[in-house]
């Protein structure tokens, strides 16, 4: 069973509108990268109100749903394109293209120089994500964005995948206490637990853990 199959959300609306979604996806699994335009052009207002709601406030004010929509766009066309696209239903398809849009809230140029940059005692979890992104990169062009999207997948709190994210993109303790709207404290002991999360499930190493007071 591949990951569309266990990853499933509704789709957005039903009737006519979900006709025309069976149309566009027949043809992009085709390879038709028309198709992947017009469904963009057709629904792209679904995908940026639901990359708002799950921003929140605090956070919209970081990412533009219009830039994330972009994003979103280039990868569903390379998806097409390279005849990536698993998706045989519309609620799978529905479900790609939400992660597309989480995942591209995090640019993977940051991510490698954040990556780089990390000391101190968050180094050596920082240097077991960097090898296994390389690695990952190494394999196909958008392997990092695959390993991103698995991590995030890790966590169950939407908060905690808002923390991971700005952390990924260089945002300090503080700065993204800001921007969740949450105690600096907090966000410090929170990123323990993440980090643990993600030894466990999806680095498979341990590492020494910073105070989190």
């Amino acid at each position: 069973m591949s990951r569309l199959d266990r990853t499933e959300v509704a789709a957005p609306d039903a009737g006519d509108a979900g006709l025309e979604i069976d149309v566009l996806l027949t043809r992009m699994r085709a390879g038709d990268r028309e198709a992947a335009a017009q469904f963009i052009q057709v629904y792209g207002s679904r995908v940026r109100r639901r990359v708002r709601g799950k921003l929140g406030r605090p956070m919209r004010r970081l990412f533009d749903s219009q830039e994330i929509l972009s994003t979103v766009s280039r990868r569903l066309d390379d998806y097409v394109r390279g005849g990536k696209l698993e998706a045989v239903r519309e609620e799978q398809l529905w479900a790609l293209v939400f992660r597309m849009a989480e995942n591209a809230l995090v640019d993977k140029s940051r991510i490698f120089q954040r990556l780089q940059r990390v000391e101190d005692c968050d180094g050596p979890f920082a240097r077991d994500m960097l090898r296994r992104l390389e690695d990952a990169e190494a394999q196909q062009s958008d392997g990092a964005q695959i390993e991103v999207d698995q991590a995030l997948r890790c966590l169950d709190d939407l908060t905690d995948r808002q923390i991971l994210t700005l952390w990924l993109n260089g945002d300090s303790h503080n700065a993204i206490a800001q921007h969740v709207g949450i105690a600096p404290t907090a966000v410090r002991k929170r990123w323990q637990k993440i980090k643990g999360r993600l030894r466990d499930e999806f680095l498979g190493e341990t590492e020494q853990s910073c105070p989190a007071g």
